[in-house]
């Protein structure tokens, strides 16, 4: 923990370059939003398989001291002239044809104009010296650039140096042409990118692959939100997460709440009761799958649909979930915290494909309407996230952002990681070292053996057919948190194969 005294914050991220931007912002007089939108431009630079201009749909949190904590929703949207019936259909991998709509720099510029101090033009700088003078590879990105080795779009986008030493190998990597994209950016401003020269050439690139996205689509003022999150209050601790209709806000509050219960009873650290925990997470996820309209909560009731999953007791078989997401936190020294998590799809670079000239890799977004995972916002189809960032408001005065990648792992992995922390007295760190499980259904139950201990998974295997072991590979990127309290800062970095980054201000 570092004391308050002097502190202008700290930013946690999926990259040390993402985390030292937010902490500059911060000591050059910006507040918690400014170094989350700075880190956000810098996350697309320097982890560029997971998220970027190109990406889409993802909440910010804002929470300023003694007001409701906000929302800023940019969510997946569907072209406006397509219904869910013809959404359900099979994309291609890769390419233009997969891509939706980018919402990524009308979700920042959205923040920008709601609560920035900064000039935009002074959060987009650090991305276009990190682009320009290059950044050296995370274990993600090095894995990402290996899988699509000889791609068109990795030589369009990247200038890659591998250089060899007696300890290993690094891998560093320019991008020259999104480098020249910021600098417009900045200048212009975020309605430059969906209105000038960049929209046309990557609307001429989807006409040429058959996509229906209408340049009227390209971008919709209707398709961005700020609206008060919703909120779990439960035994003192204050949840605010995303959007109901959108994300796995519910699923998180309601594995939360079967840990406070089961935490009420018996310690959570017990092997029977990490068994009632992962039982009850299978109940809740069942239910979700099961909810009327599927994933339509825009309506819901927080404490009675909590109190319906943990009593659900169906059935059925679910496919599974993988999405390669960036999570960053931010909190500045009054106490503003900001929890962002935002993509660019299922699978690493998204669609694998760049705007022509610019170095902007688009997402994969269409294949998430290939199931029934959508909701009627504004007239228009939108895509259901499990993105779920989080913030935390405790009785003691202490508040934790956390979030993380991993599809439908990231309600329960942010759950249980706050349930670690609250309910059974870990530290930050420990809570988001600590073993962590995964069940949608009571015949299979996935955890960190390693982690949780031979007698946890004994008791899993009492419970559940089948348990399986997991590793780092199962989460997709780290799962990180920031804790501020009167006394002071706490940053906890996840240490699983994919790392958290930090860094003070």
């Amino acid at each position: 923990m570092l004391r308050l005294d002097g502190m202008r914050g700290a930013v946690t991220a999926s990259s040390q370059e993402a985390a030292d931007v937010g902490a500059h912002v911060l000591r050059a007089g910006g507040n918690a939003i400014d170094a989350a939108i700075a880190a956000a431009f810098a996350t697309g630079v320097a982890d560029p398989s997971n998220a970027g201009l190109g990406g889409y749909g993802g909440f910010m949190l804002v929470g300023r001291r003694r007001e409701p904590v906000r929302c800023i929703e940019f969510p997946l949207t569907a072209p406006s002239n397509r219904s869910p019936d013809t959404l359900v259909r099979q994309y291609p991998q890769f390419g233009p044809a997969c891509t939706a709509v980018p919402s990524v720099v009308a979700g920042l510029g959205s923040a920008a104009r709601e609560f920035a101090t900064l000039p935009w033009s002074t959060l987009v700088q650090p991305a276009i010296d990190l682009a320009r003078e290059g950044v050296v590879a995370n274990v993600t990105t090095r894995r990402a650039l290996d899988l699509c080795r000889g791609l068109p779009f990795v030589t369009e986008c990247f200038a890659v140096k591998e250089e060899r030493f007696a300890s290993g190998t690094r891998v560093t990597f320019r991008q020259p042409a999104l480098a020249a994209t910021l600098e417009t950016l900045a200048q212009r401003g975020p309605d430059w990118f969906y209105a000038g020269p960049l929209a046309g050439a990557a609307q001429r690139a989807l006409q040429g692959s058959g996509s229906d996205i209408s340049p009227e689509d390209w971008h919709r003022e209707d398709t961005i939100a700020s609206v008060i999150a919703p909120v779990l209050d439960c035994n003192g601790l204050r949840i605010s997460a995303t959007s109901l209709g959108l994300s796995g806000s519910a699923t998180l509050f309601a594995i939360y709440t079967a840990a406070s219960r089961i935490a009420a009873h018996a310690p959570l650290t017990e092997p029977t009761s990490i068994a009632d925990l992962a039982s009850a997470m299978a109940s809740i996820w069942q239910y979700r799958f099961a909810t009327s309209n599927e994933n339509d909560l825009s309506n819901a009731d927080v404490e009675r649909w909590v109190d319906d999953a943990l009593a659900y007791r169906g059935e059925r078989a679910v496919t599974a979930d993988i999405s390669h997401t960036a999570h960053l936190n931010a909190v500045d020294g009054e106490g503003t915290m900001v929890a962002l998590s935002f993509t660019h799809g299922h699978a690493p670079f998204g669609g694998r494909w760049a705007i022509p000239g610019s170095g902007v890799i688009m997402n994969a977004g269409m294949h998430n309407f290939t199931g029934a995972a959508v909701v009627q916002r504004n007239g228009r189809w939108v895509g259901v996230s499990n993105m779920t960032p989080t913030i935390a408001d405790d009785v003691d005065g202490s508040r934790v952002a956390v979030g993380c990648p991993g599809a439908r792992r990231i309600p329960s992995n942010i759950a249980i990681a706050l349930a670690w922390h609250r309910l059974a007295g870990c530290s930050l760190q420990q809570a988001v070292s600590a073993g962590r499980m995964h069940a949608e259904d009571r015949q299979r139950v996935s955890c960190e053996t390693t982690r949780l201990g031979d007698a946890c998974t004994e008791a899993l295997r009492r419970r559940f057919p089948v348990v399986e072991d997991e590793s780092g590979e199962s989460y997709y990127g780290p799962l990180t948190a920031i804790r501020y309290s009167p006394a002071g800062i706490d940053l906890a970095l996840d240490d699983r194969l994919f790392n958290g980054f930090g860094a003070y201000a």
